[in-house]
């Protein structure tokens, strides 16, 4: 895709800017890595149910392929389970409850209409909910 977009421009440089010196892009790729697997929460079924079986159980979902069993041993490595609760650990090793679609819409009501009210940008809001402990 890349290599497509690149015939439109003229001109592209691309410059190497180390992971700890971008913090705000990271966020956003974990925002929007959030972001894809709630899209897909059509079947009642939160986003994280893959990575809960497979960190409780050790199981993988029926059709999976091994690279799909590979992707998910890793990603599976950030996660913990607390009884029936599934924690993400952040960078700083805080750990952030996963949240389905249903308490997402709360949560988000919560901190942009909520007594502690915001008016802010999608970025700055989604810093606020990983501060007070979701993912």
């Amino acid at each position: 895709m890349v290599l497509e977009l690149m015939d439109e421009f003229d001109d592209i440089t691309f410059c190497y800017l180390p992971r700890d010196e971008n913090q705000i892009a990271d966020a956003l790729a974990d925002a929007l890595a959030t972001l894809a697997f709630m899209i897909r929460e059509k079947d009642d079924h939160p986003w994280y149910l893959n990575i809960l079986r497979y960190v409780k159980n050790r199981e993988y979902p029926d059709q999976a392929t091994e690279n799909d069993k590979r992707a998910l041993r890793r990603m599976a490595i950030d996660y913990v389970l607390d009884g029936k609760i599934l924690y993400k650990k952040g960078k700083d090793q805080v750990l952030l409850r996963c949240v389905d679609a249903v308490e997402v819409r709360k949560i988000l009501e919560e901190v942009h209409e909520g007594i502690c009210g915001t008016h802010t940008n999608g970025f700055i809001m989604a810093r606020q909910i990983m501060r007070f402990g979701y993912f």
